[in-house]
């Protein structure tokens, strides 16, 4: 049925366990955790084969741990889905909703944070979010200055290559494609093929 239907995706709000997850004939699913059990189940929800995605549902999560809604408070969990998410082969998780949508510098603020956890997006509630949080992916100057730093030098070559007085090895030159291909508005961790 879900394939004879114009469909590109579903959202699944409330993912909590793997027999959650329906099988609609292929269609791809996001699934959206926002909840205690549906972060302890994340792995597993990740790896389901009609998972394309995970996303945070941040606002129910800290309701139902009962704590703020800050970054100290979500930060377990975040990585918990970033680390489910790469275990999975998948893209980088969708970060949660920034409830104050007039406030561009905060949604910016909150998407670089997301960014440096490795998360590949962020949900938006208004479109006033959506130029914040695209700028707060976007690797800063100084940042790209970095990546460019790194890579000259690992093309330059030579058995021990140092930038700013770092090793640059695989890891490090890794980390400097992922933040030019951010910057190129392509994915830097786009996940194996499911």
């Amino acid at each position: 049925m879900a394939r004879r239907l114009p469909l590109a995706g579903l959202v699944l709000p409330k993912a909590e366990h793997v027999a959650d997850i329906p099988d609609l004939d292929g269609l791809p699913v996001m699934a959206l955790v926002e909840s205690a059990r549906g972060i302890a189940n994340a792995r597993a929800i990740a790896a389901a084969p009609q998972v394309r995605r995970l996303a945070f549902g941040s606002i129910d999560f800290a309701a139902d741990i009962g704590s703020a809604h800050t970054n100290d408070a979500l930060l377990a969990a975040r990585s918990e889905l970033v680390l489910a998410s790469r275990l999975a082969g998948l893209a980088g998780p969708l970060d949660g909703v920034t409830a104050a949508f007039d406030d561009a510098a905060l949604c910016e603020a909150e998407a670089a944070y997301a960014a440096s956890l490795g998360c590949a997006g962020k949900l938006c509630i208004h479109p006033r979010q959506i130029a914040p949080v695209i700028q707060g992916f976007a690797p800063s100057d100084a940042e790209l200055a970095w990546a460019r730093r790194v890579l000259g030098a690992s093309a330059a070559g030579g058995a021990a290559v140092q930038v700013d007085g770092a090793m640059v090895d695989t890891p490090v030159r890794l980390r400097a494609e992922g933040i030019l291909a951010r910057a190129q508005g392509t994915p830097a961790l786009q996940g194996d093929a499911k």
